[in-house]
């Protein structure tokens, strides 16, 4: 199925989030695509002006490309709260449902449903509505769990929106704002070992754990 020039770039920003760039592959696997079509459409959005090869040809964000995707992240992130808020729709339900949602291009419409829900500043997955500045992306920006030290703490911040992300997010029983210690990271079976201020052991797969983000505390713990 051809995906729209909206879903592209929300990808790219996505698999690019806590990184300057990111690859046709991880493209493909966030949007469940063959690379082939990837490739496709990235030739067409670099010829729009919207995204740019770097380097080892990592694909990024232009800032015309960044500007669309965050006034579309605003709209979908601010359905996403009252999907939740209002409707209380199941939270594996709401990513799917708000970006449809997104495409409303009141803008009389999006500022009442803002006042509506108490001006908000998270979705429910945790992702900013705000996003930054094209120059100040990068800045305090939140890092991805699989690559944090291992002996250091974590608070969990926000983790991708969709329906396979937060299935497993709840199935692992982590929360937001939840701080937690790096204590291991397998190399033979790709699994982060993480614990909280009980003990607790979580175990994640390290292919998600790309997609799961924090804040790292400055402390770092010895781990036996």
């Amino acid at each position: 199925m051809r995906k729209s020039v909206n879903n592209y770039l929300k990808a790219i920003y996505e698999a690019s989030y806590t990184k300057a760039g990111t690859s046709n592959k991880q493209i493909a696997t966030i949007l469940d695509v063959l690379p082939g079509s990837v490739t496709e459409a990235i030739n067409n959005l670099v010829a729009d002006g919207l995204v740019v090869r770097n380097n080892y040809h990592e694909i990024a964000l232009t800032e015309s490309g960044y500007q669309l995707v965050a006034e579309r992240m605003y709209h979908y992130r601010l359905c996403e709260v009252w999907l939740a808020k209002i409707i209380n729709l199941p939270l594996v339900r709401i990513p799917t449902q708000a970006w449809l949602m997104s495409e409303i291009n009141d803008q009389e419409l999006i500022a009442k449903l803002n006042h509506q829900l108490g001006e908000p500043r998270v979705s429910p997955f945790g992702g900013v509505l705000h996003l930054p500045d094209f120059e100040q992306r990068f800045g305090n920006q939140p890092e991805s769990l699989n690559r944090v030290p291992i002996g250091s703490r974590i608070k969990m911040t926000s983790y991708l929106e969709n329906s396979s992300t937060v299935k497993y997010f709840q199935h692992t029983g982590l929360q937001l704002q939840q701080v937690l210690t790096v204590t291991n990271c397998s190399k033979t079976i790709p699994v982060i070992t993480l614990v909280d201020a009980q003990q607790q052991e979580y175990l994640i797969n390290a292919a998600v754990a790309c997609y799961l983000y924090g804040e790292v505390q400055n402390e770092v713990v010895a781990t036996v």
